[in-house]
């Protein structure tokens, strides 16, 4: 009966092992999957929220301009695939891609550990920050991000970023007013409807210099961000793949490129409606 009983225990544990060695095979396999479809179908997923100047906007033709649209463009023609891109509100868009409406984020989304948590990050490939537009009523008032902590002030933040959760903690005397898209918070201070914006540097920046006479900014960062390619934590090989372009992209001279036309020479400004 020990002898039995032995060899029951034996044969339980390489039942075991066996499923646990299928279950890993398995996993590999969901892994390389998106990667292999993305390759097989030669078309690449990409969910973004447009708006996010100078990283992903669309242009008078409707057509998706940026330095974010280069970077996933330019990843998904080396897998010999196009990019598709997925118009999708930015509160609901890391929903979206575990839903599979989509295979990667691509929106200047910051690496936090809360998305870690849900989602895989690819290697950093931006740092922002935040900073906090101004309006020009409050000139006098405001010299200070601490000045902005006040009863009376109202602070526009995009909703679901990682503003309105900074907002929310550092100016807890403030109104905090959530509004859809970045072009609602930074029109709604140059207009006086609030009083500041907070968001992310390069946005705010490009904003203020074409509406200087409204608005100005606060001269320190609020924060310190990385920008990263979001996808599911199956998508490792995709996630792989990525970084290694990215690696490649900055060799080659692609990243400078970009950076030099969307962030400095600027030939799409005049076409959009923000900076008429």
């Amino acid at each position: 009966m020990v002898l039995q009983g032995r060899w029951r225990r034996i044969l339980l544990s390489s039942v075991f092992m066996s499923v646990f060695a299928t279950g890993m095979q398995t996993n590999r396999a969901l892994a390389a999957d998106t990667l292999a479809d993305v390759k097989a179908k030669k078309e690449l997923r990409v969910g973004l929220d447009p708006g996010f100047i100078p990283f992903e906007m669309k242009n008078p033709k409707g057509e998706m301009i940026g330095f974010d649209i280069d970077m996933i463009q330019g990843f998904a023609a080396s897998l010999g695939a196009k990019a598709t891109f997925v118009d999708t509100r930015w509160e609901g868009i890391i929903p979206a891609l575990m839903a599979k409406k989509f295979d990667l984020i691509v929106s200047g989304m910051t690496i936090t550990d809360e998305r870690k948590k849900t989602v895989l990050f690819s290697s950093p490939y931006y740092r922002a920050g935040l900073l906090a537009l101004v309006a020009g009523k409050r000139k006098e008032s405001v010299r200070k991000a601490g000045d902005l902590n006040s009863v009376g002030f109202n602070i526009a933040v995009k909703v679901g970023t990682t503003a309105d959760q900074f907002a929310a903690k550092t100016f807890p005397k403030a109104t905090i007013r959530k509004l859809d898209s970045e072009s609602d918070c930074a029109n709604a201070v140059a207009l006086g409807k609030v009083d500041a914006f907070v968001y992310d540097k390069p946005y705010l920046e490009l904003f203020a210099a074409k509406n200087t006479q409204k608005v100005f900014l606060l001269p320190d960062n609020l924060t310190v961000e990385d920008f990263g390619v979001a996808a599911r934590k199956s998508d490792s090989t995709l996630v792989a793949a990525f970084n290694e372009y990215l690696t490649n992209w900055k060799k080659n001279g692609g990243y400078d490129r970009s950076i030099k036309t969307h962030f400095i020479e600027m030939p799409w400004a005049s076409t959009m409606p923000l900076f008429k």
